[in-house]
C-alpha cells in the first residue's frame, strides 16, 4: 500500500542511508530495521495513515465540483480541479481497498484456515475419503 504513495521509495531509501550504526553486520542490520520500523510507524500515523479521512475529503471535493457544475457550466480551470478531485478520490479509495485486502491476508496467516480442522475431523468421523 505504501508503495502506491508517490515518493515513498525515495523517502525509504533516504531513511535507510541516513541510519548508521557500528558493530557486526547482523547487529547493524537488526538495529537499522528496528529504527526503520519506528520511522515507518511515525510516517504512517502522521503523514500517510489517515486514509479514511483523506478519502472522505476527496469525496467532498468531488461532490462540491458536481454541485458547482449543476449551477453553471464549468470553465477549463474548474474542470481541471474537478478532475484532480476525482483522481484523488480514486487514489484514496484504492488505498483503502488495498489496506483491507492486506489486513484480511494478515488475519488469515495469523489465525489460519479454521475450516481445515473441521473437514479433517469430518472425514475421520464419517470414515470416508474425498
Amino acid at each position: 500500500m505504501w508503495l502506491k504513495e508517490e515518493g515513498f521509495k525515495d523517502k525509504l531509501q533516504a531513511w535507510w542511508k541516513g541510519l548508521s550504526f557500528s558493530g557486526s553486520a547482523r547487529f547493524v542490520l537488526v538495529v537499522k530495521l528496528q529504527a526503520l520500523k519506528l520511522l515507518l510507524r511515525y510516517w504512517n500515523r502522521n503523514a500517510f495513515g489517515k486514509v479514511e479521512v483523506n478519502k472522505a475529503l476527496a469525496l467532498n471535493q468531488v461532490e462540491f465540483w458536481d454541485i458547482v457544475e449543476l449551477a453553471h457550466p464549468l470553465v477549463v480551470r474548474v474542470l481541471e480541479a474537478r478532475r484532480e478531485a476525482n483522481e484523488d478520490f480514486k487514489k484514496w479509495f484504492l488505498l483503502k481497498e488495498i489496506f483491507w485486502r492486506q489486513k484480511s491476508r494478515e488475519v488469515w496467516l495469523k489465525e489460519g484456515d479454521r475450516n481445515t480442522c473441521f473437514f479433517i475431523r469430518w472425514i475421520i468421523l464419517t470414515g470416508g475419503g474425498i
